[in-house]
Order: C-alpha cells, then sequence, then structure tokens
C-alpha cells in the first residue's frame, strides 16, 4: 500500500561557498518551481449545435452540423470511457462546468494533437488544489480505436486537474496513457510511435516532457508547452506505470491514483506556478523505502524499471511486461555497446550522458570464452551523481536467468564486481541508471537536469 510521511522542514537555500564547492549548486533540495499555471479559455461555438448524454454528464459540442456524425461518436466514447473510469477503475470523475452541470467536450479545427484536455478555473472554495477543465477533439477522428483511446485519456486528465493538478506534465501523461489502455486495450497496439520515442531515448529522465530536444527545459505556458516529439516521449512513459501496476499493483489503476491522492498541494490563489509539493516522485520515496531489498530506497525501483524497459516489445521474455510484445521492435531498448568477449581488457563510454533516471545497455557475448572463466567489470562515473548497475544473466533465447546488483556506496564514484557461475549463460547485459544527486533529493520540476558520463573496464579474470 502506498503511504506518505511528512518531509521534514529544510533551511532555506544558501549561498554557495566557491572555495568549499567548484561546481556551486543553486537548486534548493527537493523543492522546485511547479508547472506553469496556464488558464485557457474554451472555444466559442454555436449553443445549439451541441449533443449531451443521458448516461453520463458529458456534452459534446460542434462549430458545424457537418460535424454531427464526428460529435455522435465523440459523445459515445465518451460515455463508454466515463463508465469504465469512474466504474471498473474508480477514477474520480471529472469537475464539471456549474452552468451546465456537464464536462464539455469541443470538436475543433485540426491542431497540433488529436486531443487536448486544457485548465480552465481553479475551485477557489477548496482547501486543496483542485481544478476544473475542458477537452478539444480534432474534427478529423473517426469512431474507432483511436477515439476510444483518446477519450478516455482525455477524461483521466480531467480527473487529474481535479485531484492533482499541480502534477508536473510528464507524468500526468504518461499517467493518463497509462490508464487510457486500460480502458481501450486496442490503444497499446497504436502507441507505437510513443513508445518509440520513448525506447529510443533510454538517457532521458522519464518523467521528461522536453525529451525532444537536448536545449529544451521544463516549462508551460511561457514557452509553447512540449512538442509533438515531447508529446510522443511522456505518453510512451506510460510504460513505467504498466511495469509498476503489473509488478507491485493489486488492482488496475490503483497506484496511479493512489498516487494522486497521495500528493495533495496547495498553491496560492494567483500564482503563476503550481506549488508541487508533495510531487509525485515523494509519493513513490516513501512507497519503495525498504520495499525492494533491504534498507533499500526508491533507486532500486529505477534500476529494476532499467532492467524491465530492456524486456520491452520484441525482446520480451514472458517475465517483465507482456503486455508490451504487440510492440515488436519499436519497442527494444537502443544498447550503448554490445562487444565479443573481453579476452583482452576493454575500456567504454556512453552512448550519451545520463539524466536522473536515464539508463545505459551494454552487452558482452560469452561466445569464444574459456568454460571457467569470470567476467570483472570495473565502472567509475561524474561527480554530482549516483550511479546504480545490475549484471543480468541472459541465455540464448534472450530470457533473464539472474541478476546481480552491483552494490554502491552513497557518496560513491565507482564500483567493481566479478561476475562467476556463467554456466548456460549466452550474453551478460550491464544495465546502469542514474538515479541523481546525492546530496539534492530529485525533483520533477527541476528546470536543469545535469547528464553525466560513465566509463567501464570490462575484462576477463
Amino acid at each position: 500500500m502506498l503511504a506518505l510521511h511528512a518531509r521534514p522542514a529544510q533551511a532555506g537555500p544558501s549561498e554557495p561557498d566557491p572555495e568549499k564547492d567548484p561546481k556551486p549548486r543553486m537548486i534548493d533540495p527537493g523543492v522546485a518551481p511547479g508547472p506553469y499555471v496556464a488558464y485557457a479559455a474554451r472555444p466559442v461555438l454555436a449553443p445549439d449545435l451541441r449533443a449531451c448524454s443521458s448516461r453520463a454528464p458529458v456534452c459534446v459540442h460542434a462549430s458545424s452540423p457537418r460535424d454531427g456524425t464526428a460529435a455522435m461518436a465523440t459523445l459515445d466514447a465518451f460515455e463508454r470511457a466515463w463508465e469504465t473510469l469512474t466504474g471498473a477503475l474508480a477514477v474520480p470523475a471529472p469537475d464539471v462546468d456549474p452552468s451546465t452541470l456537464a464536462y464539455d467536450v469541443f470538436i475543433v479545427e485540426p491542431q497540433s494533437e488529436l486531443g487536448t484536455t486544457t485548465l480552465e478555473a481553479r475551485d477557489v472554495r477548496s482547501r486543496f488544489d483542485r481544478a476544473r477543465a475542458f477537452t478539444t477533439i480534432d474534427r478529423r477522428v473517426r469512431a474507432g480505436c483511436v477515439l476510444d483511446a483518446l477519450a478516455a485519456k482525455m477524461l483521466a486528465r480531467a480527473s487529474l486537474f481535479r485531484v492533482a493538478p499541480a502534477t508536473e506534465d510528464g507524468t500526468a501523461r504518461a499517467q493518463s496513457a497509462y490508464l487510457a489502455e486500460l480502458v481501450a486495450p486496442c490503444s497499446v497496439g497504436l502507441s507505437a510511435d510513443a513508445i518509440l520515442a520513448f525506447q529510443s531515448r533510454p538517457e532521458r529522465a522519464f518523467c521528461d516532457s522536453r525529451a525532444g530536444s537536448e536545449t529544451a527545459v521544463a516549462g508551460g505556458a511561457e514557452d509553447g508547452g512540449p512538442s509533438p516529439l515531447d508529446a510522443l516521449f511522456s505518453e510512451g512513459a506510460a510504460a513505467f506505470w504498466a511495469r509498476l501496476e503489473w509488478a507491485f499493483g493489486r488492482t488496475p489503476g490503483g497506484i496511479v491514483t493512489a498516487s494522486w491522492a497521495l500528493h495533495p498541494t496547495m498553491t496560492p490563489l494567483g500564482a503563476s506556478r503550481w506549488t508541487n509539493e508533495p510531487d509525485t516522485f515523494d509519493v513513490l520515496r516513501t512507497t519503495f523505502k525498504g520495499a525492494l531489498s533491504t534498507n533499500g530506497t526508491v533507486h532500486d525501483l529505477w534500476l529494476d524499471f532499467a532492467i524491465a524497459r530492456a524486456f520491452l516489445g520484441s525482446a520480451d521474455d514472458g517475465f517483465h511486461l507482456p503486455e508490451r510484445r504487440s510492440l515488436g521492435d519499436a519497442a527494444r531498448v537502443p544498447l550503448d555497446w554490445e562487444i565479443p568477449w573481453p579476452t583482452t581488457p576493454r575500456r567504454l563510454g556512453p552512448r550519451r550522458p545520463l539524466h536522473p533516471t536515464g539508463a545505459s545497455y551494454l552487452v558482452i557475448q560469452r561466445a569464444g570464452a574459456r568454460p571457467e572463466a569470470r567476467l570483472r567489470v570495473e565502472i567509475e562515473w561524474e561527480e554530482h551523481a549516483l550511479f546504480r548497475w545490475a549484471l543480468v544473466k541472459l541465455d540464448a533465447n534472450g530470457r533473464e536467468l539472474g541478476r546481480v546488483v552491483i552494490p554502491t556506496t552513497e557518496r560513491a564514484t565507482q564500483a567493481q564486481m566479478t561476475l562467476v557461475d556463467l554456466e548456460g549463460v549466452d550474453r551478460i547485459m550491464l544495465v546502469g541508471v542514474n538515479v541523481g544527486d546525492p546530496a539534492y533529493t530529485f525533483d520533477p520540476d527541476d528546470e536543469v537536469w545535469e547528464p553525466h558520463g560513465w566509463q567501464v573496464t570490462v575484462a576477463e579474470e
């Protein structure tokens, strides 16, 4: 069961001493400005071109009689999504417009995304942050799986606006996409572009809504929001929540909705940015304390997911997330290196440096090794980062035979291990994940996530 303890009070930030810290830090640990509070005005459409449901508090508005068929199909999709989300999945219902007592959906001219759910107003009476939203749907969307998945995703996002509107955009998009997969399972097969965008950038933080650009930073209303590639990356990160539910959940969607309930926020009225404290990562940090290993931390979870994402799609072995098998090669994670057995020592570096929660993958083939040979691994990484590593044994079919976590300490910048007992092993996969700066609690709202590199030496013993 998820739980959240109160965060102890922290002293305010102090000016760094250049004499003591050659690389001063200006980010207050664990606290960063949240997403921008970006309100949007609803489209102005003809009031008589409206279809409302008798089964759910939903109304669909059209701008022209030509959109009548699209409006009825959209209303039907939103009715089904509402029933499943608020019924079987027990997701909180979105707040409705007080004048119509319905959730409003607008059929609009072609837009950059097929569907958007946007903040309209805050509930000024609520003690905790609570907000109302509306949805726009591209008029080109027709009835079918795409519309069903879109309706579920938009309603899930509207529910999140009601319960935890301060949630960072990357996490909000990933969670909404995951809930949509539960409502419309066919959408998993439609998400090849999203999983490709996500898996092709394993070095990025999986909550990063700006992963499509090397120079982009977090933001919202002031910089126009995420690009289409960024949005795809965030939706592909639904794989994290799917893995979390598959491995540790008890009911479909339960971990996602519990995380919403466990990070209520309080933002002053009139603030330009949400106060996203506690955030989703605070919930995970507390929940997984000691959960995966004795005296373990959420770092164990980051490493577990880094390993699991190496088995998505066509690399599936049936033990990690078999629901993603249908995505095929689009879900395969790229390797930093794949090398033959190191009869002489080899020193390797990353394809790209890793942001917090980002991962690297190296595969060492065992073919050509002496039967009694052992594998020696020595790893170094940059300061101001902590890396966690694991050696994963694979058979000839790519199934995991076992894993060995390489011990590290909190302030370490190096680790080493000798892997023995390689009988039946076809290859060894070394997985590394940057779990963040040990001096600063990782916050998904940080505007600058500093990537760090590593260096691995592998040799036969």
